[in-house]
């Protein structure tokens, strides 16, 4: 039986992401919160009040910052309120609607990152007037949509370079468990059902370097594009969908094609 191994959401782009037990999904969204935050670099002069997709490039990510991966975020989305944990210490603690403490995040992050004060980041988020749902999501492709991990096309993977690849490298939103390597590519175009969800498969995930991050300890440890196109002739692993209706997935949701 394929299954629903993990729920994973991000809420702030470039950092590790949190697991939770059940999702309540809306057609044409992402999991709410997920990448609802993400820190803009300096030289970007982005308007929170209509925010449009924007490359990757343009906010702190994995693909260049690769220590992010070593912090630990706490957060809870209903009140805002934020610890960032390094090494077993509290390295910041504050609310993401108060702008003071934005100041001090802002700060803590060119710290920790050793990014020259005068160019520090900038947390940003959507403050348009459109409702929770349809909040813009610093996500790295322009639709909204759910990214999602066949645990098997990874050990698949792993066997063959031998060596360790934990699935979190790739940041999906639902791991799966229980079906063939690779399968998942032939999905494309067809719609699959987790829980009272309906999902279309529109797109393989094509890898970048952020994947080469080890995300235990921070340091480029592999070429992950460089060896999914000498294996199997492409630079892909996993596929994205699209909610088509209202519902709710669960951890250990059967999928159904």
């Amino acid at each position: 039986m394929t299954f629903l191994k993990y729920i994973i959401r991000y809420p702030i782009k470039g950092l590790n992401g949190e697991f939770m037990n059940t999702a309540n999904l809306h057609p044409g969204s992402t999991i709410s919160g997920d990448r609802k935050y993400a820190f803009a670099k300096f030289e970007n002069d982005i308007c929170e009040k209509s925010l449009i997709y924007m490359k990757k490039t343009n906010f702190l990510a994995l693909v260049k910052e690769e220590k992010l991966s070593l912090l630990e975020p706490q957060i809870n989305l209903k009140t805002n309120f934020l610890k960032l944990i390094y090494k077993d210490k509290e390295i910041f603690n504050g609310f993401l609607n108060n702008n003071n403490d934005i100041k001090k995040l802002n700060l803590c992050l060119a710290n920790f990152l050793n990014i020259n004060i005068k160019k520090k980041p900038r947390l940003v988020t959507d403050k348009s007037d459109v409702k929770n749902d349809n909040k813009h999501s610093f996500s790295d492709i322009p639709d909204k949509a759910l990214s999602f991990i066949n645990l098997n096309s990874v050990n698949d993977f792993e066997v063959k370079i031998k060596k360790e690849v934990n699935y979190s490298r790739f940041r999906g939103n639902l791991i799966l468990s229980g079906i063939k390597a690779w399968e998942e590519f032939n999905w494309l175009g067809k719609i699959i059902s987790i829980g009272d969800v309906k999902f279309e498969i529109f797109r393989k995930t094509k890898r970048c370097a952020a994947t080469n991050v080890n995300p235990k300890t921070g340091l480029r440890d592999l070429n992950i594009p460089n060896q999914l196109q000498k294996i199997y002739g492409h630079y892909d692993l996993g596929v994205y969908g699209r909610v088509l209706n209202k519902g709710t997935v669960k951890i250990n949701d059967e999928v159904k094609f």
